[in-house]
Parts: structure tokens; C-alpha cells; sequence
């Protein structure tokens, strides 16, 4: 765990992707009053070494054996690595500039997250929350796998625990621009509209259990539900046909019927693979 407490520490995850970290991670290191965390996410490039040879400073995680790579875990090991009372999750592909952390800290405010706004669609996933809110949902979806939605679920479950969203300016950050073959070339599901998909559905479903339950739901049940869901999608998607998925959730006494099952339906309208991009709640 780091030792200097900033206000501030970025955190950062690369698997595959240090060249972008080369030119990233001065933008993040330059900046006062901060602190950083590299999470080597068994990267194949090394990152870790590169990192403690160029920025003793930063401090790194590394995770090996690892053969799919895992956005929302990534995370939580990052913020499990610092003391910093606020966290900023940055991406390798995003530059800071100079002015960044002195425009941003005094925007800082309990009961707030921030997201940078106007944002580009690449920088959906780089925001800034307190520790507090971040360990009371208990951080990322680990559950969630492949590529999407595990920013918009983070962000839902902060919004449900009364969280509010609050931005500050996006020319602050710039993106370095990549394709999305190399976006997806540390997943192991190749397809991109695909995982949406499955992580869509998951959430969906996920979301309306821990509304009607008011609690989240133990990880267990978590990759028990997404394990469910992503065959049924992926099958769906096989057959080009709607995804009809049904999740039991209990029985009721019924006068004259016995007992009637209750159950929650989630029915796409075409391909799952083509299904519109899920926003949380406001």
C-alpha cells in the first residue's frame, strides 16, 4: 500500500496496452498533490517492470495467471492499494493535462462523483469518487466479464446509494485514439456488440434483484446470474433470435390455486447482438 496519503490517487490498469501506459502515465505522475496505482493485470509486456524502472514513484500491482482480462476486478485492486480518500479511475489511453489536478481537487465534494463533461465516448469509463462511496457499493462488478458496462453499472449503483453526478471540465483530459480491435484484444470474447449484450441483459437483471431485494447481491449469485445470462444471449445471438430469459424469484399463496411462481421475463426485440446501449437511471 502506498505510503504518502495524497487527496488525490489515479488509478490506472494495462494489460497489453503500455504503450499508450508510456505516454499516459507521466500526465498522471506530474501532477501535485497526488498519488498513483498501476495495476499490471498480467500483462504481457511487462508493465510492472517498466513501470518500476521509469516511475519508482507509482505504486504497482501485479496479478498473474490471469487469462481473461477483468475491467471491474483490475479496478478493486487498485483501490485496495492506496489510502487516498479520493480515487480517480483513468484509463491507459487517456492524457491529462497539466492543469488537471489543480482545477479538479477543489471541485472535490462528499455525496458527489465526478465525470468529465463534454465527455467523449472513449472517456465514458474515467470518473472520480470517494473512498467511503466506493467501498459502501463495494467497488466494480467483479462479476462482469469481457468488454461494457461495468462504468455504467458502477455508476447506477453509486446513483442508488443517493450519490449524485457532478462533472468537471473535459478538455482537462484528451484520448489517445486506438480502434476497436485493440480495445478488444485483452477479452476473450472477440465480439464487441455481443459482450455489450450480454453485459446489458446482466445488469438489467441485476438491478431490478437488488431493487426489489434492497441489498446488493453476494458475488456468488452474481456469476451464477451472469454465467446464466451469457449462455442465454450467446445462444440467442447463435440462432438469431430474441434472448427469452426468466429468473424464479419465489412462490406466493394463491386462494384456490395453491401457489403461484414468480418469476422476473427479460425478452429482447431482435438479435441481442444489435440490442441499444442501457444508461442507469437518473
Amino acid at each position: 500500500m502506498t505510503g504518502h496519503v495524497a487527496q488525490l490517487c489515479f488509478i490506472t490498469t494495462c494489460r497489453g496496452r503500455l504503450e499508450h501506459l508510456k505516454q499516459s502515465l507521466p500526465t498522471f505522475v506530474n501532477q501535485p498533490g497526488t498519488s498513483c496505482v498501476v495495476v499490471d493485470y498480467d500483462c504481457p509486456q511487462d508493465t510492472a517492470g517498466w513501470v518500476a524502472a521509469n516511475h519508482p514513484q507509482v505504486y504497482v500491482v501485479r496479478e498473474t495467471n490471469r487469462p481473461n482480462f477483468e475491467m471491474g476486478r483490475s479496478r478493486n485492486l487498485g483501490a485496495g492499494a492506496t489510502r487516498a480518500q479520493w480515487l480517480c479511475f483513468v484509463d491507459a489511453d487517456t492524457l491529462l493535462e497539466p492543469g488537471f489536478a489543480a482545477a479538479v481537487l477543489p471541485l472535490l465534494e462528499r455525496g458527489h462523483y465526478l465525470r468529465p463533461f463534454p465527455r467523449e465516448t472513449e472517456a465514458t469509463g474515467f470518473c472520480i469518487c470517494h473512498r467511503d462511496d466506493f467501498v459502501r457499493i463495494e467497488g466494480y462488478d467483479s462479476a462482469l466479464q469481457n468488454y461494457g458496462m461495468d462504468d455504467m453499472d458502477f455508476y447506477h449503483r453509486l446513483g442508488e446509494e443517493g450519490v449524485k453526478s457532478s462533472s468537471f471540465p473535459g478538455e482537462l483530459i484528451r484520448m489517445i485514439a486506438h480502434d476497436h480491435e485493440t480495445r478488444m484484444a485483452n477479452f476473450t470474447l472477440k465480439d464487441r456488440r455481443l459482450s455489450i449484450a450480454i453485459n446489458q441483459t446482466y445488469c438489467a437483471a441485476k438491478w431490478d434483484l437488488m431493487r426489489m431485494r434492497r441489498a446488493n447481491m453476494p458475488l456468488a449469485a452474481r456469476l451464477d446470474l451472469y454465467r446464466a445470462i451469457s449462455g442465454s444471449v450467446v445462444e440467442a445471438h447463435r440462432l438469431r433470435k430474441p434472448v427469452d430469459f426468466n429468473i424464479p424469484i419465489g412462490r406466493r399463496p394463491a386462494y384456490y390455486l395453491g401457489e403461484l411462481g414468480i418469476s422476473l421475463a427479460y425478452r429482447t426485440d431482435g438479435d441481442p447482438a444489435v440490442m441499444p446501449r442501457i444508461e442507469p437511471a437518473p
